[in-house]
Formats: C-alpha cells, sequence, structure tokens
C-alpha cells in the first residue's frame, strides 16, 4: 500500500516526554513511545493517519542530534486524496493548541 508522508519540524524547546504529552492533547491519542536505534519515538494512529514523533536527541552519539523534534504524518492511500485537508486541519490543531512549527515537508 503507497503511503503519502508530511513531516513537520517543531521549534517546542522541550523535554521529548513532555513535548509527548502535549502532542497527545492535541491529537487526542495515546503516544507510547521507546528508544528505536538511539531515538526516542512516540507512535499513534487517529483514524485517517499514523503519527510518530521523533526525538531531537540520538543516545548513541552527539554528532546524531537534530536541532528540532520531528512530527510525522503517514496517510495512506486510499485517504491520499484528503491530503490537503488533513493537512490543513493538522495545522489549525497546532495553531490552537499553540505549538510552535517552522515548516512541513
Amino acid at each position: 500500500m503507497k503511503t503519502k508522508y508530511l513531516d513537520i519540524v517543531l521549534l517546542e524547546d522541550l523535554l521529548f516526554v513532555d513535548l509527548v504529552k502535549k502532542i497527545e492533547k492535541v491529537f487526542n491519542v495515546s503516544l507510547p513511545y521507546k528508544n528505536k536505534k538511539g531515538r526516542y519515538i512516540a507512535e499513534g494512529q487517529k483514524s485517517r493517519y499514523k503519527i510518530k514523533l521523533i526525538d531531537r536527541f540520538d543516545d548513541l552519539s552527539e554528532l546524531l542530534c537534530d536541532d528540532h523534534h520531528i512530527l510525522t504524518l503517514s496517510i495512506p492511500f486510499e485517504v491520499e486524496f484528503n491530503y490537503i485537508v488533513i493537512e490543513n486541519e493538522v495545522v489549525k490543531l497546532l495553531k490552537n493548541y499553540d505549538i510552535k512549527w517552522k515548516f512541513g515537508v
């Protein structure tokens, strides 16, 4: 099955566990997290897309750290025609909950 991705660079300067709690409220979803190859990754499922939050820090190397946390939405091909609608909903949610972000790719 084909999937379309939307990656959003978050500007929130929070610890990962605190950001997980904040994003859980925004999307009204549980985001359990675990360490995967040095990075904490929280994942949850909404009805139309999957949410993944990736920590900016890497336990394995300081050289692999990023400046920002990343929020990734995976949208299955069946609902891809609603991609722009989903993108607009997400942007509105981030704005309503005062989540700082830079851009989506």
